[in-house]
C-alpha cells in the first residue's frame, strides 16, 4: 500500500493571490487616459486645495465664543463630504509627489464637527490647524512640482493659466455600478 505525501504546509497567514487582470471598454480606457494627463492631474490638484481651503476657512477664525447655526454646520459637513470623496482620486493622481494622504484622514477624522472643533482644547486646536497648515503647504509644492512637468518655459501664472481649471467629470457609461463596465480578463478570453 504506497502512502501518498501530503501537501507541504503554507505558511500561516500566506495565501495564494490570485491575479486578476480586467479587460477595460473602449471607452473605459479613453476615460483613464485622460485621468492621468498632466493637466487633469494639475486640476485635481488645484480643486482639492480648493476644498482644503474652504475646510480651515470654518474654523480659522476664534471659535470660543461664537454660536454655530444648524446651517453653518451642514456647509461644514458638505465640505468634509466633499473632501473624502475626492480623496482617493487625489492621492492616487498625485501619486510620487504627495504621499501624506493618511494624513489628511487624520486631520478629517479629528475635525468631526464645528461644535466638536469648538470644544477642542486649545492645544489640540492648535495641533489640528498646525496639521492643516503643513498638510496645505504640501498640497502646493504638489501642484508647484506638476506645473513644472508642463512643456515651454512658462512661468508659475502663465502655467496655471493654461491649464484647464476642470478636471475630468465621472463617466457613467464608463464604469457601471452592476461590474458589466469591465470583464476579468480570463473571462473575456485574452
Amino acid at each position: 500500500m504506497a502512502l501518498s505525501k501530503p501537501a507541504p504546509p503554507r505558511a500561516a497567514g500566506k495565501q495564494k493571490k490570485a491575479d486578476v487582470r480586467f479587460k477595460l471598454t473602449k471607452a473605459q480606457k479613453a476615460y483613464v487616459e485622460q485621468l492621468v494627463t498632466l493637466d487633469n492631474r494639475i486640476a485635481v490638484c488645484r480643486e482639492y486645495i480648493a476644498l482644503w481651503m474652504n475646510f480651515f476657512r470654518f474654523f480659522a477664525e476664534d471659535m470660543t465664543r461664537k454660536e454655530i447655526t444648524a446651517a453653518e454646520e451642514k456647509q461644514f459637513f458638505q465640505v468634509m463630504t466633499a473632501l473624502t470623496r475626492k480623496h482617493f482620486t487625489f492621492v492616487e493622481l498625485m501619486a510620487e509627489t504627495f504621499d501624506r494622504g493618511n494624513d489628511i484622514i487624520a486631520v478629517l477624522s479629528t475635525a468631526v464637527s464645528l461644535t466638536h472643533i469648538q470644544n477642542m482644547p486649545e492645544n489640540t486646536r492648535g495641533k489640528l490647524e498646525l496639521d492643516w497648515h503643513n498638510l496645505f503647504l504640501d498640497m502646493n509644492r504638489t501642484l508647484g512640482r506638476l506645473l513644472r512637468r508642463l512643456p515651454g518655459n512658462m512661468t508659475l501664472s502663465e502655467a496655471l493659466a493654461s491649464v484647464n481649471a476642470k478636471p475630468v467629470a465621472p463617466d457613467p457609461g464608463a464604469a457601471r455600478a452592476d461590474g458589466k463596465g469591465a470583464k476579468p480578463a480570463a473571462a473575456a478570453g485574452a
